[in-house]
């Protein structure tokens, strides 16, 4: 059989399944692929139109021309789907590159797909967004890399999430940058709204804002990297939150700790500068220095003597400021009663028999603990 023979076959293959299953293989591939299988035949024409994913990606705009032409596209797109009766999208991802100050920025009519369940944005403009609209359905949100430099983009923002996405459940901000001045009053709405009780999952990382964590307290899962804007007063009792993810400083875990009595899982990891490497022999060392002058805390949060079962701590041999780290580890091991298993990464091989050393010695509150040391 020739080659063009199989290939005619394998078409003939794909052809033969219906239409149901191929509309949702359509629904696995970003929207431009989608839309030249238009081209196979006319069966193919409008079948990605019916596709409930819209995926733009890995498109980099680069300059006025290619700006007004994704444009063009994307609005295509959504007429088309229109046209042949279909006005319902479940995932609309967004994932441009775009660094023309001057070129004009594309008004994407998001603000229309109010079927929409999941929308990711990453690297996009506030003022993308044409206009404020409703998620009613809305259970998945993701930006990533979005600045906001006016007050409306923030009021947009604030409003989102406090009155847009009422059944909202997953939440993943990723650097989002506010380049205006505004105060922890600007989001007072959040705290006292209650159109986040649906959210069970939070993902706040390299956010030069503050989030208002008490608008959380329903989370199963929250992953926040902590900033010296954040105090414990700022977090509601997680009642339901039995995952915590978060970089450590040894005073602000134990007290985000007593706000999670149910959390069995622990991750801690620490952000580093470049200025914050220390030698495992320099670790060491201040540890021994400041062991004499360690005061315990006088409560122990009651997530440690009743539901902790696992602990893992990143990045060791990295301090800077967080060089309490390995007190903070002998707490949790003096404390955590159904621990289970404590996991601890560290950068190289001597500061792993180092810490070793420190910490086998050290009094487990769970006979049934199992301390492992591994490097990255």
């Amino acid at each position: 059989m020739s080659k063009q023979e199989c290939s005619t076959a394998a078409v003939d293959r794909i052809g033969s399944l219906p239409d149901d299953t191929l509309i949702h293989v359509l629904s696995f591939v970003p929207t431009k692929k989608a839309v030249a299988t238009s081209i196979l035949s006319k069966r193919w024409i409008h079948l990605w139109c019916y596709a409930p994913v819209l995926n733009f990606t890995e498109r980099k705009l680069e300059g006025q021309e290619s700006v007004l032409c994704f444009h063009k596209f994307v609005c295509s797109v959504l007429h088309s789907r229109e046209a042949a009766g279909n006005y319902s999208i479940n995932t609309f991802i967004l994932h441009i590159e775009y660094f023309f100050a001057d070129a004009p920025i594309p008004k994407l009519p998001i603000s229309d797909l109010t079927t929409l369940v999941v929308l990711k944005l990453h690297r996009v403009s506030s003022k993308t967004f044409d206009s404020i609209s409703n998620f009613p359905s809305l259970k998945t949100l993701h930006l990533k890399d979005i600045y906001f430099d006016q007050l409306s983009n923030v009021q947009f923002f604030r409003w989102m999430l406090v009155d847009g996405c009422p059944v909202l459940e997953d939440l993943q901000l990723s650097n989002i940058n506010f380049f205006i001045c505004y105060t922890h009053h600007s989001f007072d709405d959040f705290e006292n709204s209650s159109m986040l009780r649906k959210l069970n999952r939070a993902d706040i990382t390299d956010c030069e804002c503050y989030f208002p964590v008490k608008s959380l307290s329903n989370l199963e899962f929250l992953h926040i990297q902590l900033y010296e804007v954040y105090h414990p007063y700022d977090f509601p009792t997680f009642n339901n939150l039995t995952w915590l993810l978060l970089n450590y400083d040894w005073d602000i875990v134990v007290q985000v700790l007593h706000h999670c009595p149910k959390l069995q899982n622990l991750e801690l990891y620490q952000v580093r500068d470049d200025d914050d490497w220390v030698y495992e022999s320099e670790l060491i060392k201040k540890y021994y220095q400041e062991k004499e002058n360690w005061a315990n805390p006088e409560f122990v949060p009651s997530c440690l003597t009743s539901n902790l079962t696992t602990c893992t701590m990143w990045d060791f041999a990295y301090a800077g400021q967080q060089r309490n780290h390995i007190m903070l580890a002998r707490f949790i091991l003096e404390n955590a009663r159904v621990l289970e298993t404590m996991s601890m990464w560290c950068y190289t091989k001597g500061s792993k028999v180092e810490l070793e050393r420190v910490l086998s010695s050290c009094h487990r509150a769970s006979s049934a603990c199992q301390l492992s040391m591994y490097c990255l």
